[in-house]
């Protein structure tokens, strides 16, 4: 197998070789060749894993490296009887969950977790572009992982605050204002970071386009008891024409729900070939390579499957509903780019209603949608913390 030749920045991070490192690469910089390289380095020789959502599974194995490739759900089953010499763990925020706070340590990250303290000696490369998901414990976690520990209450205490929320008993402790802007030295003393805009001579513009969509006054059920995504799922029905406007000749689609998703595909696929890349997908590989390779289609994408594949011969990438996700919707833009087909790139929005907004502005600020913000009074002022 023909590896493909290797980037300055991918050079160097396999000339430091380091036995613990998080890649904080951003989408299209190309973790997975050095990584496949690092596991197979002759000081990890043993017994080495690679662990990946299952939708990326595949692209590892033909990678050709002695590693075993198991995907998240594997790994999870059998974690506390394997023990690795090395590790790599792709999409490493899926493992990210807060260690340290009751109630959201997730099987995930109590599965890797252990096997750190178990074989504290382990190499392990921690691959992603988004360490950082709603707070600051998402890199604490993914630092506890390599080894780089500090004391929960002295993070808690410098990145979150103790709030009274209208909606719960007791006080909370709720991310500082200003936590990001903290967070960054962190970030950039113990992770690897590499941008495109680092790497390439030059990088075209991305350019971002609202459109506003016309949709018919929604009637609240009177006899049906019903949330908000009844009505958020009212603000899709009037996009398709919106769509079908754009004339793209290849077009990326992402949707949130499944029952859109049915709707596009029929509907769409009287025009032009339709391929639908979601949870029901059987053959992923398949359906991304046709879609790839096809000289026109549409390419319905769930929105919270927006990674592991390039997507740069697509036109542009239409959001029809947005995931709550901000990380979500950070692995999809990304599919539009790529190191050796670099080209403008075009995302739009398409906004039908009050919901659609407000997911809209929440992602674009790079924080999680959480619908029951609007639902509760304002929260107040800070609690005592004494």
């Amino acid at each position: 197998m023909i590896m493909p030749k290797l980037w300055s920045h991918q050079r160097r991070f396999l000339n430091r070789n380091p036995d613990k490192a998080i890649l904080n690469w951003e989408m299209r910089c190309g973790k997975s060749l050095p990584a496949a390289k690092w596991i197979d380095d002759p000081c990890r020789a043993g017994n080495t894993f690679i662990v990946t959502p299952k939708q990326n599974k595949k692209d590892w194995q033909l990678m050709g490296t002695n590693a075993i490739v198991l995907t998240k759900e594997q790994f999870k089953k059998i974690a506390h009887t394997i023990a690795p010499t090395a590790i790599v763990v792709d999409e490493a925020h899926y493992f990210a969950a807060a260690l340290f706070v009751k109630g959201r340590r997730s099987q995930l990250a109590q599965a890797l977790y252990d096997l750190v303290k178990c074989r504290p000696e382990m190499h392990i490369l921690l691959l992603t572009a988004t360490p950082v998901r709603n707070d600051a414990w998402s890199l604490h976690t993914l630092l506890c992982y390599i080894g780089v520990y500090y004391d929960w209450r002295v993070w808690r205490s410098q990145f979150f605050e103790l709030q009274k929320l209208p909606f719960l008993r007791f006080p909370a402790w709720m991310p500082k204002r200003d936590w990001r802007v903290g967070l960054r030295p962190f970030i950039e003393k113990h992770t690897d970071i590499v941008s495109l805009v680092d790497i390439v001579e030059y990088l075209p513009k991305a350019e971002s386009i609202v459109i506003n969509v016309k949709t018919p006054k929604y009637k609240k059920p009177e006899n049906e008891v019903v949330n908000w995504m009844h009505e958020h799922r009212h603000e899709q029905q009037a996009k398709i024409v919106e769509i079908q406007r754009l004339g793209y000749k290849k077009l990326m689609i992402v949707c949130q729900y499944t029952s859109q998703i049915d709707e596009y595909a029929d509907l769409l696929g009287k025009e032009k070939p339709v391929y639908v890349l979601d949870g029901r997908t059987k053959d992923a590989d398949s359906v991304k390579k046709a879609a790839q390779e096809a000289p026109e289609c549409y390419f319905i994408v769930q929105a919270s499957m927006g990674f592991g594949f390039d997507g740069w011969q697509f036109g542009a990438i239409v959001f029809a509903s947005m995931s709550h996700s901000c990380t979500h919707h950070t692995q999809t833009i990304g599919r539009a780019r790529h190191l050796e087909h670099l080209r403008p790139v075009c995302y739009y929005y398409l906004i039908g209603g009050k919901w659609d907004k407000r997911i809209y502005d929440t992602i674009l600020k790079g924080k999680d949608f959480n619908p029951h913000a609007y639902h509760a009074p304002p929260p107040s002022k800070t609690a005592p913390t004494t």
